[in-house]
Protein backbone atom coordinates (compact mmCIF):
# COMPACT_ATOMS: atom_id res chain seq x y z
CA UNK A 1 0.00 0.00 0.00
CA UNK A 2 3.18 2.48 0.60
CA UNK A 3 4.37 1.38 -2.52
CA UNK A 4 4.32 4.17 -5.51
CA UNK A 5 5.94 1.97 -7.80
CA UNK A 6 3.72 0.63 -10.97
CA UNK A 7 4.44 -1.47 -13.81
CA UNK A 8 3.11 -0.82 -17.27
CA UNK A 9 3.35 -4.03 -20.50
CA UNK A 10 2.86 -3.01 -23.96
CA UNK A 11 0.99 -5.83 -25.92
CA UNK A 12 2.46 -6.67 -28.97
CA UNK A 13 -1.35 -6.98 -30.03
CA UNK A 14 -4.45 -5.48 -28.98
CA UNK A 15 -6.14 -8.63 -28.80
CA UNK A 16 -7.56 -11.06 -26.00
CA UNK A 17 -7.65 -14.75 -26.30
CA UNK A 18 -11.04 -16.35 -27.54
CA UNK A 19 -11.30 -19.44 -26.03
CA UNK A 20 -12.37 -19.62 -22.05
CA UNK A 21 -10.39 -21.18 -19.73
CA UNK A 22 -7.65 -18.86 -21.69
CA UNK A 23 -4.70 -21.28 -20.48
CA UNK A 24 -1.38 -19.66 -21.42
CA UNK A 25 0.43 -20.22 -24.54
CA UNK A 26 3.46 -20.65 -23.46
CA UNK A 27 4.48 -23.51 -20.92
CA UNK A 28 6.14 -21.52 -17.88
CA UNK A 29 8.30 -23.17 -15.37
CA UNK A 30 6.25 -22.30 -12.66
CA UNK A 31 2.66 -23.19 -14.26
CA UNK A 32 0.91 -25.84 -12.01
CA UNK A 33 -1.31 -27.28 -14.80
CA UNK A 34 0.73 -27.40 -17.98
CA UNK A 35 -2.52 -27.00 -20.32
CA UNK A 36 -1.79 -24.90 -23.15
CA UNK A 37 -4.10 -22.86 -25.24
CA UNK A 38 -3.84 -20.31 -28.03
CA UNK A 39 -1.53 -17.82 -28.35
CA UNK A 40 -2.15 -16.03 -25.31
CA UNK A 41 -0.50 -12.33 -25.16
CA UNK A 42 -2.82 -11.92 -21.54
CA UNK A 43 -1.31 -14.25 -19.59
CA UNK A 44 2.17 -13.34 -21.19
CA UNK A 45 1.93 -9.67 -20.00
CA UNK A 46 0.28 -10.07 -16.31
CA UNK A 47 3.58 -12.37 -16.04
CA UNK A 48 5.74 -9.88 -17.32
CA UNK A 49 3.91 -6.68 -14.97
CA UNK A 50 5.62 -9.41 -12.26
CA UNK A 51 8.79 -9.32 -13.74
CA UNK A 52 8.84 -5.14 -14.06
CA UNK A 53 8.27 -5.18 -10.70
CA UNK A 54 11.09 -7.02 -9.41
CA UNK A 55 8.60 -9.99 -7.24
CA UNK A 56 10.35 -13.06 -6.18
CA UNK A 57 12.85 -11.59 -8.64
CA UNK A 58 15.51 -14.48 -7.05
CA UNK A 59 12.99 -17.20 -8.31
CA UNK A 60 12.15 -15.78 -11.32
CA UNK A 61 11.99 -18.69 -14.50
CA UNK A 62 12.65 -21.70 -11.95
CA UNK A 63 9.56 -23.58 -10.90
CA UNK A 64 9.49 -21.70 -7.55
CA UNK A 65 8.73 -18.70 -8.64
CA UNK A 66 6.07 -17.28 -6.60
CA UNK A 67 5.61 -13.50 -7.56
CA UNK A 68 2.73 -12.88 -5.43
CA UNK A 69 3.77 -14.44 -2.18
CA UNK A 70 4.92 -11.07 -0.75
CA UNK A 71 1.44 -9.90 -0.76
CA UNK A 72 -0.29 -13.41 -0.14
CA UNK A 73 0.46 -15.71 2.17
CA UNK A 74 -1.07 -19.68 2.39
CA UNK A 75 -4.79 -19.96 3.69
CA UNK A 76 -5.57 -16.47 3.15
CA UNK A 77 -8.99 -15.35 1.31
CA UNK A 78 -8.36 -13.37 -1.36
CA UNK A 79 -10.90 -10.99 -2.94
CA UNK A 80 -10.70 -10.23 -6.65
CA UNK A 81 -12.68 -6.97 -7.63
CA UNK A 82 -13.31 -6.73 -11.51
CA UNK A 83 -15.07 -3.89 -13.22
CA UNK A 84 -18.36 -5.73 -14.08
CA UNK A 85 -20.46 -2.78 -15.00
CA UNK A 86 -23.20 -4.57 -17.01
CA UNK A 87 -23.23 -7.11 -19.88
CA UNK A 88 -22.82 -4.66 -23.12
CA UNK A 89 -22.00 -1.44 -24.05
CA UNK A 90 -25.51 0.37 -23.16
CA UNK A 91 -26.30 1.31 -27.04
CA UNK A 92 -24.36 -1.20 -28.61
CA UNK A 93 -25.43 -4.46 -27.24
CA UNK A 94 -22.61 -6.42 -29.06
CA UNK A 95 -19.72 -4.78 -28.01
CA UNK A 96 -18.45 -5.27 -24.48
CA UNK A 97 -15.22 -5.93 -24.55
CA UNK A 98 -14.60 -1.79 -24.11
CA UNK A 99 -16.89 -1.72 -21.04
CA UNK A 100 -15.75 -4.90 -18.41
CA UNK A 101 -12.78 -6.57 -17.53
CA UNK A 102 -11.99 -9.62 -19.53
CA UNK A 103 -11.70 -12.63 -18.35
CA UNK A 104 -8.20 -13.80 -19.57
CA UNK A 105 -6.86 -11.04 -17.35
CA UNK A 106 -9.00 -12.83 -14.13
CA UNK A 107 -7.20 -16.26 -15.08
CA UNK A 108 -3.91 -15.15 -15.45
CA UNK A 109 -4.01 -13.26 -12.29
CA UNK A 110 -5.89 -16.17 -10.31
CA UNK A 111 -3.11 -18.32 -11.52
CA UNK A 112 -0.19 -16.52 -9.03
CA UNK A 113 -2.85 -16.31 -6.58
CA UNK A 114 -3.48 -19.97 -6.32
CA UNK A 115 0.94 -20.43 -6.76
CA UNK A 116 1.13 -17.93 -3.94
CA UNK A 117 -1.79 -19.89 -1.34
CA UNK A 118 -0.03 -23.08 -1.71
CA UNK A 119 -2.97 -25.22 -1.71
CA UNK A 120 -4.91 -23.76 1.14
CA UNK A 121 -7.16 -20.68 1.33
CA UNK A 122 -10.26 -19.49 -0.62
CA UNK A 123 -10.78 -16.81 -3.83
CA UNK A 124 -13.66 -14.65 -4.65
CA UNK A 125 -14.48 -13.59 -8.16
CA UNK A 126 -16.62 -10.48 -6.76
CA UNK A 127 -18.32 -7.53 -8.06
CA UNK A 128 -21.97 -5.61 -7.78
CA UNK A 129 -22.85 -4.83 -11.18
CA UNK A 130 -25.34 -2.10 -12.20
CA UNK A 131 -28.68 -2.93 -10.40
CA UNK A 132 -30.15 -3.37 -13.74
CA UNK A 133 -27.31 -5.70 -15.14
CA UNK A 134 -27.45 -9.38 -16.67
CA UNK A 135 -25.09 -11.32 -14.11
CA UNK A 136 -25.35 -14.28 -16.31
CA UNK A 137 -24.94 -12.49 -19.34
CA UNK A 138 -21.50 -11.01 -17.92
CA UNK A 139 -19.74 -13.92 -16.58
CA UNK A 140 -20.95 -16.21 -19.94
CA UNK A 141 -19.57 -13.09 -22.41
CA UNK A 142 -16.15 -12.40 -20.73
CA UNK A 143 -15.37 -16.26 -19.83
CA UNK A 144 -15.29 -16.11 -16.75
CA UNK A 145 -17.65 -18.90 -16.10
CA UNK A 146 -15.42 -20.59 -17.84
CA UNK A 147 -12.46 -19.96 -16.21
CA UNK A 148 -14.07 -21.07 -12.89
CA UNK A 149 -15.35 -24.58 -14.24
CA UNK A 150 -12.14 -25.12 -14.59
CA UNK A 151 -10.65 -24.35 -11.49
CA UNK A 152 -13.42 -26.83 -9.87
CA UNK A 153 -11.76 -29.86 -11.67
CA UNK A 154 -8.02 -28.66 -11.21
CA UNK A 155 -8.11 -26.47 -7.87
CA UNK A 156 -7.68 -27.50 -4.19
CA UNK A 157 -8.69 -23.93 -3.61
CA UNK A 158 -12.40 -22.76 -4.56
CA UNK A 159 -12.80 -20.59 -6.66
CA UNK A 160 -16.27 -18.30 -6.63
CA UNK A 161 -18.06 -16.26 -8.46
CA UNK A 162 -20.11 -13.88 -6.51
CA UNK A 163 -22.80 -11.14 -7.30
CA UNK A 164 -22.70 -8.55 -4.40
CA UNK A 165 -26.20 -6.79 -5.34
CA UNK A 166 -29.14 -7.67 -3.11
CA UNK A 167 -31.40 -6.03 -5.52
CA UNK A 168 -32.06 -5.68 -8.91
CA UNK A 169 -33.83 -3.25 -10.74
CA UNK A 170 -36.56 -3.85 -13.80
CA UNK A 171 -35.04 -0.91 -15.85
CA UNK A 172 -36.67 0.00 -19.15
CA UNK A 173 -36.28 3.24 -21.30
CA UNK A 174 -34.28 4.10 -18.02
CA UNK A 175 -37.06 4.00 -16.04
CA UNK A 176 -37.19 1.76 -12.71
CA UNK A 177 -40.23 -0.06 -13.40
CA UNK A 178 -39.42 -2.64 -10.22
CA UNK A 179 -36.89 -3.65 -7.19
CA UNK A 180 -36.54 -7.56 -7.27
CA UNK A 181 -34.59 -8.93 -4.54
CA UNK A 182 -31.14 -11.03 -5.12
CA UNK A 183 -29.58 -13.38 -3.13
CA UNK A 184 -26.47 -11.03 -2.09
CA UNK A 185 -23.32 -12.15 -0.36
CA UNK A 186 -24.08 -15.17 1.65
CA UNK A 187 -21.90 -13.84 4.41
CA UNK A 188 -23.71 -10.65 4.77
CA UNK A 189 -22.65 -7.07 4.94
CA UNK A 190 -20.61 -4.79 6.76
CA UNK A 191 -21.48 -1.11 8.18
CA UNK A 192 -18.89 1.49 8.44
CA UNK A 193 -19.75 4.72 10.07
CA UNK A 194 -16.53 7.05 8.66
CA UNK A 195 -17.85 9.97 10.64
CA UNK A 196 -15.18 12.61 10.66
CA UNK A 197 -12.62 10.86 8.88
CA UNK A 198 -15.32 11.24 5.26
CA UNK A 199 -14.82 13.71 3.06
CA UNK A 200 -18.10 14.93 3.31
CA UNK A 201 -17.49 16.46 6.61
CA UNK A 202 -18.51 20.42 6.07
CA UNK A 203 -19.61 19.31 2.24
CA UNK A 204 -22.60 21.47 1.75
CA UNK A 205 -24.72 19.00 0.21
CA UNK A 206 -26.43 17.79 3.26
CA UNK A 207 -30.17 17.25 2.14
CA UNK A 208 -29.74 17.45 -1.40
CA UNK A 209 -27.63 14.21 -2.53
CA UNK A 210 -28.86 11.98 -4.82
CA UNK A 211 -27.73 8.34 -5.17
CA UNK A 212 -28.40 5.69 -7.45
CA UNK A 213 -31.87 5.25 -6.46
CA UNK A 214 -35.45 7.57 -6.73
CA UNK A 215 -35.12 7.43 -2.48
CA UNK A 216 -33.16 10.56 -1.77
CA UNK A 217 -34.25 10.42 1.68
CA UNK A 218 -32.18 7.36 2.13
CA UNK A 219 -29.23 8.37 0.63
CA UNK A 220 -29.33 11.79 2.94
CA UNK A 221 -29.98 9.75 5.91
CA UNK A 222 -27.21 8.09 5.86
CA UNK A 223 -24.98 11.89 5.80
CA UNK A 224 -26.35 13.30 7.65
CA UNK A 225 -25.84 14.52 11.57
CA UNK A 226 -22.38 13.45 11.74
CA UNK A 227 -22.91 10.21 10.08
CA UNK A 228 -21.61 9.37 7.14
CA UNK A 229 -22.20 5.41 6.23
CA UNK A 230 -21.41 2.99 3.71
CA UNK A 231 -22.25 -0.91 4.02
CA UNK A 232 -20.05 -3.27 1.65
CA UNK A 233 -19.91 -6.72 1.15
CA UNK A 234 -18.85 -8.82 4.30
CA UNK A 235 -16.90 -11.50 1.80
CA UNK A 236 -14.55 -8.10 0.97
CA UNK A 237 -14.87 -6.35 4.06
CA UNK A 238 -13.32 -9.92 5.97
CA UNK A 239 -10.79 -10.80 2.81
CA UNK A 240 -7.24 -11.10 3.66
CA UNK A 241 -5.98 -9.27 0.56
CA UNK A 242 -7.94 -7.17 -2.41
CA UNK A 243 -6.61 -7.14 -5.79
CA UNK A 244 -8.33 -5.03 -7.76
CA UNK A 245 -8.88 -5.92 -11.37
CA UNK A 246 -10.44 -2.62 -13.37
CA UNK A 247 -11.00 -1.72 -16.87
CA UNK A 248 -9.21 1.05 -18.28
CA UNK A 249 -12.08 3.68 -19.47
CA UNK A 250 -13.46 7.18 -19.23
CA UNK A 251 -16.19 8.25 -16.80
CA UNK A 252 -18.86 10.68 -16.30
CA UNK A 253 -18.86 11.91 -13.16
CA UNK A 254 -15.08 11.60 -11.94
CA UNK A 255 -13.20 11.72 -15.12
CA UNK A 256 -11.55 8.23 -15.53
CA UNK A 257 -12.67 4.82 -13.82
CA UNK A 258 -9.32 2.52 -12.92
CA UNK A 259 -8.69 1.28 -9.44
CA UNK A 260 -10.65 4.40 -7.02
CA UNK A 261 -13.95 4.13 -8.57
CA UNK A 262 -14.04 0.49 -9.47
CA UNK A 263 -15.13 0.04 -5.86
CA UNK A 264 -18.51 1.07 -6.10
CA UNK A 265 -19.25 -2.28 -6.53
CA UNK A 266 -17.98 -3.84 -3.40
CA UNK A 267 -21.28 -1.85 -1.91
CA UNK A 268 -24.31 -3.30 -1.20
CA UNK A 269 -25.75 -0.45 0.02
CA UNK A 270 -26.31 1.28 -3.31
CA UNK A 271 -28.19 4.17 -2.53
CA UNK A 272 -26.29 5.02 0.38
CA UNK A 273 -23.69 6.65 -2.09
CA UNK A 274 -24.13 10.26 -2.92
CA UNK A 275 -23.74 11.08 -6.61
CA UNK A 276 -24.21 14.43 -6.73
CA UNK A 277 -25.92 17.52 -4.98
CA UNK A 278 -29.13 18.79 -6.69
CA UNK A 279 -29.37 22.26 -8.21
CA UNK A 280 -26.69 24.15 -9.68
CA UNK A 281 -23.49 26.15 -8.93
CA UNK A 282 -25.46 29.07 -8.17
CA UNK A 283 -27.60 27.55 -5.33
CA UNK A 284 -24.54 25.27 -4.72
CA UNK A 285 -26.01 22.02 -6.52
CA UNK A 286 -23.41 20.03 -9.32
CA UNK A 287 -26.32 18.02 -10.94
CA UNK A 288 -26.63 21.07 -14.20
CA UNK A 289 -23.60 23.51 -14.57
CA UNK A 290 -25.86 26.59 -15.11
CA UNK A 291 -29.28 27.48 -13.70
CA UNK A 292 -31.31 27.08 -17.33
CA UNK A 293 -35.51 27.46 -17.40
CA UNK A 294 -34.70 23.83 -19.15
CA UNK A 295 -32.35 22.17 -16.57
CA UNK A 296 -34.67 23.71 -13.59
CA UNK A 297 -38.12 22.40 -15.52
CA UNK A 298 -36.24 19.10 -16.07
CA UNK A 299 -35.23 18.77 -12.65
CA UNK A 300 -38.80 19.32 -11.34
CA UNK A 301 -39.94 17.37 -13.06
CA UNK A 302 -37.54 14.27 -13.10
CA UNK A 303 -37.71 14.13 -9.01
CA UNK A 304 -41.66 14.51 -8.97
CA UNK A 305 -42.14 11.27 -11.64
CA UNK A 306 -39.55 9.62 -9.36
CA UNK A 307 -40.91 10.09 -6.32
CA UNK A 308 -44.92 8.76 -7.56
CA UNK A 309 -42.70 6.18 -8.94
CA UNK A 310 -41.04 5.15 -5.74
CA UNK A 311 -44.72 4.92 -4.07
CA UNK A 312 -46.77 4.05 -7.05
CA UNK A 313 -44.41 1.98 -9.56
CA UNK A 314 -46.87 0.33 -11.66
CA UNK A 315 -49.12 3.44 -12.22
CA UNK A 316 -46.17 6.20 -12.46
CA UNK A 317 -43.43 3.98 -14.05
CA UNK A 318 -44.84 3.26 -17.68
CA UNK A 319 -46.41 7.60 -17.67
CA UNK A 320 -42.53 8.61 -16.70
CA UNK A 321 -41.27 6.47 -19.18
CA UNK A 322 -44.08 7.78 -21.89
CA UNK A 323 -42.85 11.48 -20.19
CA UNK A 324 -39.29 11.23 -21.04
CA UNK A 325 -39.72 10.40 -24.50
CA UNK A 326 -41.77 13.56 -24.99
CA UNK A 327 -39.49 15.89 -22.88
CA UNK A 328 -36.67 14.08 -24.67
CA UNK A 329 -36.46 17.33 -27.74
CA UNK A 330 -36.70 20.13 -25.01
CA UNK A 331 -34.06 18.35 -22.41
CA UNK A 332 -31.88 16.74 -24.56
CA UNK A 333 -30.25 13.34 -24.78
CA UNK A 334 -28.00 12.04 -21.96
CA UNK A 335 -25.04 11.46 -24.50
CA UNK A 336 -25.60 15.19 -25.89
CA UNK A 337 -26.59 16.98 -22.79
CA UNK A 338 -25.18 17.21 -19.49
CA UNK A 339 -26.92 16.30 -16.34
CA UNK A 340 -26.93 14.59 -13.62
CA UNK A 341 -23.69 15.76 -11.84
CA UNK A 342 -21.81 14.37 -15.35
CA UNK A 343 -19.49 17.14 -16.11
CA UNK A 344 -16.14 18.35 -14.12
CA UNK A 345 -17.83 20.34 -11.91
CA UNK A 346 -19.29 17.76 -10.53
CA UNK A 347 -17.85 17.96 -6.32
CA UNK A 348 -19.88 14.96 -5.08
CA UNK A 349 -18.84 11.98 -6.56
CA UNK A 350 -15.20 11.65 -6.34
CA UNK A 351 -15.82 12.22 -2.38
CA UNK A 352 -18.16 9.12 -2.32
CA UNK A 353 -15.16 7.12 -4.09
CA UNK A 354 -12.53 8.29 -1.52
CA UNK A 355 -14.59 7.19 1.34
CA UNK A 356 -15.15 3.78 -0.11
CA UNK A 357 -11.32 3.45 -0.69
CA UNK A 358 -10.97 4.12 3.20
CA UNK A 359 -13.73 1.48 4.03
CA UNK A 360 -12.08 -0.99 1.69
CA UNK A 361 -8.55 -0.01 3.05
CA UNK A 362 -8.80 0.73 6.87
CA UNK A 363 -11.49 -2.24 7.79
CA UNK A 364 -11.44 -6.07 8.17
CA UNK A 365 -15.13 -6.35 8.66
CA UNK A 366 -14.56 -6.17 12.89
CA UNK A 367 -12.26 -3.16 13.65
CA UNK A 368 -12.27 0.69 12.00
CA UNK A 369 -10.14 1.91 11.37
CA UNK A 370 -7.21 -0.63 11.40
CA UNK A 371 -3.40 0.89 12.21
CA UNK A 372 -2.56 0.13 9.05
CA UNK A 373 -4.01 -0.20 5.50
CA UNK A 374 -5.08 -4.26 3.92
CA UNK A 375 -2.64 -5.88 1.63
CA UNK A 376 -3.59 -4.73 -2.11
CA UNK A 377 -2.63 -4.98 -5.25
CA UNK A 378 -3.91 -3.98 -8.66
CA UNK A 379 -4.13 -4.88 -12.32
CA UNK A 380 -5.72 -3.30 -14.82
CA UNK A 381 -6.88 -4.18 -18.27
CA UNK A 382 -6.26 -1.64 -20.81
CA UNK A 383 -5.98 -4.07 -23.86
CA UNK A 384 -9.25 -2.93 -24.77
CA UNK A 385 -9.92 0.09 -23.14
CA UNK A 386 -12.92 2.74 -23.21
CA UNK A 387 -13.02 6.39 -24.20
CA UNK A 388 -15.31 9.02 -24.65
CA UNK A 389 -18.96 8.60 -23.12
CA UNK A 390 -18.00 6.27 -20.53
CA UNK A 391 -18.04 4.35 -18.30
CA UNK A 392 -21.56 2.85 -19.88
CA UNK A 393 -21.11 3.72 -23.73
CA UNK A 394 -17.29 4.35 -24.12
CA UNK A 395 -16.05 3.65 -27.76
CA UNK A 396 -13.60 1.20 -28.21
CA UNK A 397 -10.19 2.35 -28.03
CA UNK A 398 -7.18 -0.71 -28.36
CA UNK A 399 -4.77 0.59 -26.27
CA UNK A 400 -2.80 -2.82 -25.79
CA UNK A 401 -2.13 -2.23 -21.94
CA UNK A 402 -1.97 -3.67 -18.93
CA UNK A 403 -0.61 -1.68 -15.54
CA UNK A 404 0.05 -3.07 -12.19
CA UNK A 405 0.58 -1.60 -9.24
CA UNK A 406 0.12 -2.03 -4.84
CA UNK A 407 -1.30 1.59 -4.80
CA UNK A 408 -4.67 2.59 -6.46
CA UNK A 409 -3.97 6.38 -6.63
CA UNK A 410 -0.55 5.42 -8.09
CA UNK A 411 -1.60 3.64 -10.55
CA UNK A 412 -4.59 5.18 -11.49
CA UNK A 413 -2.43 8.23 -11.74
CA UNK A 414 -0.12 6.65 -14.50
CA UNK A 415 -3.06 5.32 -15.87
CA UNK A 416 -4.81 8.59 -16.48
CA UNK A 417 -1.62 10.23 -17.86
CA UNK A 418 -0.91 7.53 -20.23
CA UNK A 419 -4.29 8.53 -21.43
CA UNK A 420 -2.98 12.15 -21.92
CA UNK A 421 -5.27 13.97 -19.14
CA UNK A 422 -3.49 15.01 -16.13
CA UNK A 423 -3.94 13.80 -13.14
CA UNK A 424 -3.99 16.65 -11.41
CA UNK A 425 -7.10 17.86 -13.29
CA UNK A 426 -9.28 15.33 -11.58
CA UNK A 427 -10.24 16.25 -7.80
CA UNK A 428 -10.34 12.13 -7.09
CA UNK A 429 -7.37 12.13 -8.02
CA UNK A 430 -5.20 15.40 -6.84
CA UNK A 431 -7.35 15.67 -3.48
CA UNK A 432 -5.71 11.28 -3.03
CA UNK A 433 -2.67 13.33 -2.09
CA UNK A 434 -4.03 15.67 0.88
CA UNK A 435 -2.49 15.01 4.14
CA UNK A 436 -5.15 12.82 6.06
CA UNK A 437 -5.56 10.13 9.25
CA UNK A 438 -6.53 7.56 6.57
CA UNK A 439 -4.54 8.31 4.29
CA UNK A 440 -4.70 7.15 0.03
CA UNK A 441 -1.65 8.26 -1.17
CA UNK A 442 1.06 8.44 1.52
CA UNK A 443 3.62 9.67 -0.89
CA UNK A 444 3.73 12.63 -3.53
CA UNK A 445 2.72 12.94 -6.65
CA UNK A 446 6.80 13.16 -7.74
CA UNK A 447 7.59 9.68 -6.28
CA UNK A 448 5.34 7.94 -8.48
CA UNK A 449 7.39 6.02 -11.31
CA UNK A 450 7.43 3.44 -13.80
CA UNK A 451 8.98 0.67 -14.63
CA UNK A 452 7.83 -1.01 -18.80
CA UNK A 453 8.87 -2.75 -21.22
CA UNK A 454 8.66 0.36 -23.32
CA UNK A 455 11.52 2.69 -22.68
CA UNK A 456 9.89 6.36 -23.24
CA UNK A 457 7.67 5.01 -20.23
CA UNK A 458 10.68 3.85 -17.88
CA UNK A 459 11.44 6.71 -15.03
CA UNK A 460 9.45 9.54 -12.86
CA UNK A 461 5.57 10.06 -13.96
CA UNK A 462 6.23 13.31 -14.00
CA UNK A 463 8.93 12.98 -16.27
CA UNK A 464 6.97 11.32 -18.96
CA UNK A 465 6.90 13.01 -22.21
CA UNK A 466 2.87 13.87 -24.36
CA UNK A 467 4.18 12.16 -27.24
CA UNK A 468 4.74 9.23 -25.95
CA UNK A 469 1.12 8.76 -24.26
CA UNK A 470 -2.29 8.10 -26.34
CA UNK A 471 -4.58 10.23 -27.07
CA UNK A 472 -8.08 9.46 -25.26
CA UNK A 473 -11.28 11.36 -25.35
CA UNK A 474 -12.78 12.85 -22.53
CA UNK A 475 -16.03 11.76 -21.29
CA UNK A 476 -18.04 15.36 -23.30
CA UNK A 477 -19.02 16.80 -19.68
CA UNK A 478 -15.03 17.06 -19.57
CA UNK A 479 -14.06 18.22 -22.30
CA UNK A 480 -11.19 21.05 -22.32
CA UNK A 481 -10.70 20.61 -18.30
CA UNK A 482 -8.62 17.53 -18.06
CA UNK A 483 -6.71 17.12 -20.89
CA UNK A 484 -2.52 17.24 -20.28
CA UNK A 485 -1.90 18.87 -23.39
CA UNK A 486 -5.28 19.96 -25.39
CA UNK A 487 -4.93 18.63 -29.11
CA UNK A 488 -8.00 18.02 -30.80
CA UNK A 489 -6.93 16.84 -34.16
CA UNK A 490 -4.14 14.45 -32.65
CA UNK A 491 -5.30 11.26 -34.37
CA UNK A 492 -4.89 7.83 -31.77
CA UNK A 493 -1.80 6.17 -31.07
Amino acid sequence: MLEPTTAVYHLSSAKYPAFPPFHPGASYPEYAWQVLGETNLIYEGVRNLFRLLGLDVANYGTPTWNPLGEIIKPGDKVVLKPNYLGQSHKHRPNEWEQVITHGSVVRAVVDYVLIALEGRGEVWIADGPQLDADWDKIISRTGVRGVCEFYAEVSKVPVRLLDLRDTFIDCRGDVAFGWIPLPGDPAGKTEVNLAQNSRFVDHPGAGRYFGSDYDQAETNYHHSEGRHEYRISRTVATADVIINVPKMKTHKKVGATLCLKNLVGINTGRNWLPHHIDGDPSNGGDQFPAATLKNQSERWGIRRFQQLTLLYPRLFAPLFRVAKKIAMPIWGKTEEVIRNGNWYGNDTCWRMVHDINRVLLYTDGHTFPLARPRRYFAVVDGVIAGDGNGPATPDRYEAGLLVAGFNPVAVDCVVTRLMSFDPMKLAMLREAFEPSDLPLAPFAYSDITIHSNKEEWKGRLVDLKQNVCYHFRPHFGWRGHIEYDILPETPRK
